[in-house]
């Protein structure tokens, strides 16, 4: 099932217990300034990575969001976009390594 979140904040329109208790420990996280959240859509109609929904993966910006100065996501799509293979994806790789250093 597609459950939608907010696309401003990523609050997510349904919560399931897991997240809900992640959502009271949210202001323990750490003060990270920067934070990159990269997933998968493998364009199957499933809006997922094979695994985790996008919705989902969308609403970390919504528990961090208190804390990180700045936040920002990437969607990879394609096969290489398939949960397990987005740390072999190149594309992945080449965002994760430049993040740190955009100008570079």
């Amino acid at each position: 099932m597609y459950v939608s979140a907010n696309h401003k904040n990523g609050k997510p329109i349904q919560m399931n217990d897991n997240y809900k208790r992640q959502l009271v420990l949210r202001k323990l996280y750490p003060h990270a300034k920067v934070l990159m959240n990269v997933y998968g859509d493998l364009e199957d109609g499933s809006h997922s990575d094979g695994w985790v929904k996008n919705p989902s993966s969308k609403s970390l910006r919504y528990l961090v969001s208190p804390k990180v100065k700045s936040y920002k996501e990437k969607k990879f799509t394609g096969p290489m976009a398939q949960h397990s293979r987005l740390r072999e994806n190149p594309q992945v790789l080449k965002t994760a390594i430049s993040f740190p250093w955009p100008n570079s």
